[in-house]
């Protein structure tokens, strides 16, 4: 790795600006604080992967975001969804291609490589070895932005397996072997790949929103960070939210409602998710609904100005806020 990383790297104190990429086509805000700094540098001190789990959108797909444009890392992913089989993660096979080729008649349809495209786990293990392995399915990791900024493989690679409680059981039981030894073999080649020797381990940072529960098995080869909305304390759970929203969407908000349009949305978000949790509701809103109600919010001044703030905030709380129902 070309940089150290240490805890004073992390910028706890203020906002990271992530900038747009292949992937995250929109700006965003991080916010990192000390438990999120010292879960990155624990799970790279023992080359085990960071299971991350929390409700949506509390920003555990973004850590691995916020972390990889920090330290210049190329960002490598695997969104999971309910048909993902464990290869996916290790390699791409083009069994329609090689199907069509042994159609045409194409001599070379015996060199099983050719239909081979590296996984993700693959290029965040050995970059040169993976751009051997670029075949029809690609999935390069993320190398630049929008500010220009240069990702070197040498500073070690940001694996994302996002949201992986929506695949079967299987597939983590599956990923057990090749995520604990960092190394893999291909079936079709019979290559082994593996991180060269000298080269920094990958940075792996698996989400979930516990959908379901994962393999115990599973959970014991990760290193955990829970990210919660903490809502003991009314003022404080205002606090975060706002702050939140006034770094995220910076100079947008229409100046007749005013800066404390974020606090006012963050206590209405308060009394609904208190509402909810109290009668036992299936669906709790938070930061994602917050930030949804003040983009709906500012959207609507100019669709809509003849609403006031009070009634296009109770307006749209249904839409955001109250998704059980009224």
């Amino acid at each position: 790795m070309t940089h150290k990383i240490t805890l004073d790297s992390f910028p706890t104190e203020d906002a990271v600006n992530l900038y747009p990429c292949k992937g995250w086509p929109k700006a965003a805000i991080h916010h990192f604080d000390r438990k999120q700094a010292v879960a990155v540098l624990a799970a790279l001190a023992v080359s085990r992967p960071l299971l991350v789990r929390g409700e949506p959108g509390c920003g555990k797909t973004q850590l691995a975001r916020a972390v990889a444009q920090l330290f210049a890392m190329p960002l490598a992913c695997l969104v999971v969804n309910e048909r993902t089989e464990p290869e996916d993660l290790l390699w791409r096979y083009d069994a329609l291609r090689k199907l069509s080729d042994a159609n045409a008649g194409e001599r070379c349809v015996k060199d099983e490589s050719q239909y081979l495209s590296a996984g993700p786990l693959w290029w965040a293990l050995n970059h040169t070895s993976a751009e051997s392995r670029i075949g029809s399915r690609p999935c390069r990791p993320v190398t630049t932005d929008e500010s220009g900024q240069k990702r070197e493989f040498q500073n070690g690679v940001v694996l994302l397996i996002d949201e992986i409680d929506k695949a079967d059981r299987s597939v983590p039981n599956s990923l057990l072997e090749p995520l604990g030894n960092l190394s893999f073999e291909v079936p079709y080649t019979g290559e082994r790949v593996e991180r060269p020797k000298g080269e920094p381990d990958p940075l792996i940072i698996i989400t979930t929103n516990r959908e379901q529960e994962l393999p115990q098995a599973f959970v014991r080869r990760c290193l955990v960070l829970d990210l919660v909305l903490d809502d003991d304390n009314r003022d404080d759970f205002i606090d975060i939210l706002s702050k939140r929203g006034q770094s995220l969407f910076q100079g947008r908000m229409p100046g007749d409602y005013g800066e404390t349009t974020y606090e006012k949305v963050a206590d209405l978000l308060y009394e609904k998710r208190m509402r909810a949790k109290h009668e036992g509701l299936s669906f709790i809103p938070g930061q994602a609904e917050y930030l949804d109600h003040l983009e709906a919010l500012i959207g609507m001044k100019q669709t809509a100005p003849s609403l006031g703030l009070d009634e296009a905030m109770e307006l749209l709380a249904a839409l955001t806020f109250m998704k059980n129902g009224a």
